[in-house]
């Protein structure tokens, strides 16, 4: 159960860190927006309507933008830095982490909590909406199967400009009656039908209206964008601007249809105003998951006294609604993606997972940094750190090279499936610990003998060592220095070893550290640690091993 929950805890706290800029931004800009058009009513509902749609619509697709762009600047840094002669990639496993708290008790903080629950509440709101459109989605399919529907050929006493406006949608759209007092509704996109109320059967003008109101429902695919927004509203539920966009998107959808339906002169307005007061006190049936006439009665009268202020032949904004709808939503998104690029670093010095190899006797003539990365620190890349190492003095670093696919598997087994990244130094200590101290690292003393000396020590091997008893093992034998404690450190502490061919640690060393007794700490418990020993050809070897270890204060104890 606790590692569920930390699992679920540590997926809630990324997609936060993922979200959380952008979701600012959309905010900012929204709001912005909402308040502009709150201050302009008269505006043409078109322009009300593609506004409200590009803003929402907007949210995921700034999302996708920003993925997208960040997976590109992975390619893009790859490619940018191929004629310096230094090339990065990622590693896709994560370092093994622990959590660790004063009270040792329990592995699991009460920010994680937080975040569990965050993640519980996020699902139930998704569960709940998903549901009830699900329900909404089953009762259309028996509507579809109980209700029999022909097309408008075939229904009777459509008027010419009916049948010329259903002529221009590339699809067969089919009516129906229902016996129920229902108002009109439109369903379906690939396959659209109509739904009338069996009373308008005995007054064709009325029928004409209800159905010229549903055609152009269908012919401006707003079916389609209707349900673009249902899914956004079930991805981002828990956001009020969307409920409250969406809503004023349904208002002003109807409209804009409105003014639509009128701007042609076979239109009377009276008696499309009169319809619309029949209809209000009928049933709006599958009200989510369907386009209808009185999508919301709350908004009736602002209709009626727009259809009696509407000027006859008025010219409809089509294209440059269209034109807003896109600069709108283009430069919402963009606007999302770029500005968290800024946040973003290609080295997280929170997460890199790296090996010392060091030539102690000078017979390779260089020493080595390998570097294993994420896929979640390839998300979070940008040029700082690259830079970095390339403003460095020419003679620090010998090549930078990058070992992918195939070939980084073949020399550090699944820990490569990303790649790796080889940094070799000149083998003066003042270059590698150069080199060490821009990637965050502790230096390094060369002046020590090799303690691997005549030893085979594997980077890579058939079966890799598994720690005996799992995480548990170590995390029962830290304890949170009381120094580093009353100091507010926290932090990750790199231990790198070789478990040998007993599965015992040895030359336990420190590569990054944070003070206050939790190197100390970290090694001592590291030390005691057991392993299964590493196999390579049918037997024990020596392998180079990584653990980092996270300390970590409550809440209520940090500073």
């Amino acid at each position: 159960m606790e590692n569920i929950v930390l699992q679920i805890s540590s997926a809630s706290e990324q997609a936060i860190h993922f979200i959380w800029l952008p979701l600012v931004i959309w905010t900012v800009l929204s709001f912005t927006a909402w308040l502009i058009l709150r201050s302009l009513p008269s505006l043409h509902p078109q322009y009300h309507y593609h506004t409200r749609l590009a803003i929402l619509l907007a949210l995921p697709a700034g999302l996708i933008a920003l993925a997208a762009l960040l997976g590109y600047s992975s390619l893009f840094l790859t490619q940018a830095t191929a004629e310096s002669g230094l090339k990065f990639v990622t590693f896709a496993a994560p370092p093994i982490e622990m959590i660790l708290l004063p009270d040792t008790t329990s592995a699991i903080s009460i920010l994680e909590w937080l975040y569990f629950g965050i993640a519980l509440v996020f699902g139930a709101g998704m569960a709940y909406l998903l549901i009830r459109l699900s329900v909404q989605w089953i009762q259309i399919g028996q509507l579809k199967k109980n209700v029999p529907f022909s097309s408008l050929q075939q229904v009777g006493n459509i008027d010419t400009v009916n049948m010329e406006l259903a002529a221009t949608h590339p699809r067969i759209i089919r009516a129906g009656f229902l016996e129920d007092a229902i108002v009109p509704v439109t369903f379906g996109y690939r396959k659209p039908v109509i739904l009338l109320p069996s009373s308008l059967r005995n007054d064709s003008e009325k029928m004409n209206l209800a159905i010229r109101h549903e055609l152009t429902h269908i012919t401006q695919n707003d079916f389609l964008t209707h349900s673009l927004v249902l899914v956004t509203q079930l991805l981002f539920w828990y956001h009020p601007f969307i409920h409250m966009y969406k809503k004023e998107l349904l208002d002003y959808r109807e409209m804009r249809c409105d003014t639509l339906v009128l701007s042609g002169d076979s239109v009377s307005p009276k008696k499309y105003a009169s319809l619309l007061l029949e209809l209000l006190p009928m049933t709006n049936i599958n009200k989510e998951l369907s386009v209808n006439m009185a999508q919301e009665s709350s908004n009736l009268k602002k209709r009626i006294q727009m259809i009696a202020q509407q000027t006859r032949n008025k010219p409809i904004p089509n294209r440059a609604s269209l034109a807003i709808f896109t600069v709108i939503l283009l430069s919402t998104a963009i606007a999302m993606a770029c500005t968290d690029m800024q946040t973003q670093q290609i080295f997280d010095n929170e997460d890199i997972n790296l090996m010392t190899d060091v030539d102690w006797d000078g017979t390779r003539g260089f020493h080595q940094i390998i570097i294993f990365m994420s896929d979640e620190e390839q998300a979070n890349q940008n040029l700082s750190a690259l830079d970095q190492l390339q403003n460095l003095h020419p003679g620090h670093i010998m090549s930078v090279n990058v070992l992918k696919g195939d070939t980084a598997i073949e020399h550090y087994g699944e820990r490569g499936s990303d790649g790796v990244i080889l940094i070799n130094t000149n083998l003066s200590e003042e270059s590698y610990n150069t080199v060490l101290e821009t990637l965050g690292m502790n230096r390094m003393d060369l002046s020590l003998d090799d303690p691997y000396e005549n030893e085979d020590i594997f980077t890579v091997v058939e079966q890799m060592p598994e720690l005996i008893g799992g995480l548990e093992s170590i995390q029962r034998e830290v304890r949170y220095p009381e120094s580093a404690r009353q100091a507010g450190i926290e932090g990750r502490v790199y231990v790198q070893f070789v478990v040998n061919k007993e599965g015992d640690v040895v030359y336990p060393r420190v590569t990054r550290g944070i003070g206050g007794g939790a190197d100390e700490e970290a090694l001592r418990a590291v030390s005691l640690a057991k392993f299964r020993p590493a196999m390579q050809m049918g037997r024990p070897v020596n392998v180079h091993f990584t653990i980092p270890i996270i300390f970590r204060l409550p809440e209520n104890e940090r500073s």
